[in-house]
């Protein structure tokens, strides 16, 4: 494009001084024209010339786009580990050459103390041949690496860790970043996980058995107390129909009156154990300790209670899971702990309410407990946003406490409830 401007102008030029020689006269003005023209061309010829070197090829605009990238120092590689929450080994020759906080605190290390040690130390002993042969291989094999690995802290103790790889440059020197995650709180929430999926499946396989138990258990006490009583009430009036003694009829009369008080005090009790009346009628803190007396001085056992008087009355659905949860507790107590004391404890929290039952008795190992009684004391404290806790070894006895709302929530639970 320059040059074809260039050409144009001297073609042009050229034509003009012809032009003028064949008329044969020249003037300034003419000059003057031809300066301009000369200089118009140039003025174009240069800007054109400058604005085609500016202009960066494809090639050229790569270089400049590459020119400004800054290489990644030492300084920000370490920056970049340290700020990682993942732990970061920087490996050279199966030896750490760095590694970030996240890393010492992984292995219990104070700062920096990872540095030159051989990083098959970090590996559990069952595990060290398979990262041993991963170090040996070469860069296209790192693929060997094992996802998962079983590592070791400083105190001994082992865990499993998630491992990735890549390899970089190291002060001109291959090497390798080694990132590793702990699972042992990915672990230990899956077994969690799993073991409450397995009590929530036999609490849903079982709930339509223990309601018919409940059931079955209810119509045996009214047919065979309840209705033996009122069958011997019946055949005691009609012999006293029939009796023309009067002292006789008056024994009978009698009879049918003790059968008749012990019949209601049956019927009361049944009742109870379907739904305390206390409950409705006094409260929370009145329930338990009728309910604690009753059952423990039954027993010969002298109940330690120490029920506080509470600032406000809970919702009547946690009213009903405390008492459950306690009314529970206390029959394992007598069913199976073989205890000489038990303690009974309701305090107010502040905005829960706390419950313990403790007893010295046989106590059970809390791995291998399996009664459906636990689950459901502490399901009955999960639904209402609470949360229950069961302590317990052979021979110690067994603590049972339960953090509980005082309005209902659905919300879930707390992990872990308030200390003692």
């Amino acid at each position: 494009m320059p040059l074809l401007h260039f050409t144009l102008g001297i073609v042009w030029l050229v034509g003009a001084a012809l032009a003028a020689r064949t008329a044969g006269t020249t003037t300034p003005g003419w000059e003057a024209l031809v300066l301009l023209v000369l200089l118009t061309t140039a003025i174009a010829t240069g800007w054109t010339w400058a604005r085609t070197r500016r202009a960066p090829t494809p090639e050229r605009a790569q270089g400049l786009a590459a020119e400004h990238v800054p290489a990644l120092r030492g300084e920000d590689l370490r920056e970049l580990m340290r700020r990682l929450p993942d732990g970061v080994l920087l490996l050279v020759d199966g030896r750490i050459a760095q590694s970030n906080p996240a890393a010492d605190a992984m292995f219990g290390q104070p700062a920096d103390a990872l540095a030159g040690e051989d990083a098959v130390h970090l590996v559990d002993a069952a595990c060290a041949d398979a990262f041993e042969r991963w170090l040996r291989a070469p860069a296209v094999e790192s693929d060997a690496l094992p996802s998962t690995l079983c590592m070791r802290r400083r105190d001994g103790a082992s865990f499993t860790a998630a491992l990735a790889s890549a390899e970089i440059s190291h002060g001109a020197r291959p090497a390798v970043l080694l990132i590793v995650r702990d699972l042992s709180d990915a672990e230990r929430m899956r077994d969690e996980l799993a073991a409450g999926n397995r009590e929530l499946q036999a609490l849903a396989a079982r709930v339509f058995t223990l309601q018919e138990d409940e059931r079955r258990a209810i119509s045996r006490e009214l047919h065979d107390d309840i209705g033996q009583s009122v069958t011997a009430m019946k055949m005691a009036a009609s012999a006293a129909l029939d009796e023309d003694d009067a002292q006789q009829r008056r024994d009978d009369l009698e009879d049918i009156l003790v059968l008749a008080d012990a019949t209601l005090e049956r019927l009361r009790d049944i009742s109870i154990l379907l739904r305390p009346p206390q409950l409705d009628a006094l409260g929370l803190e009145a329930a338990l300790r009728w309910h604690a007396e009753r059952l423990l001085r039954g027993a010969g056992l002298v109940p330690a209670l120490q029920i506080d008087a509470l600032p406000r009355r809970p919702d009547a659905a946690v009213e009903q899971a405390c008492f459950r949860i306690a009314q529970e507790a206390l029959t394992n107590i007598m069913r199976h702990a073989r205890a000489r004391h038990v303690a009974l404890r309701l305090r107010d929290l502040g905005d829960s309410l706390g419950l313990c039952v403790e007893d010295d008795g046989a106590g059970f190992a809390p791995g291998a407990a399996r009664g459906l009684g636990l689950v459901i004391m502490r399901e009955r404290a999960h639904v209402i946003g609470g949360h229950l806790d069961i302590v317990s070894t052979p021979g110690t006895g067994t603590r049972i406490e339960a953090w509980l709302p005082y309005v209902e929530a659905p919300a879930s639970p707390p992990e872990s409830g308030p200390g003692r």
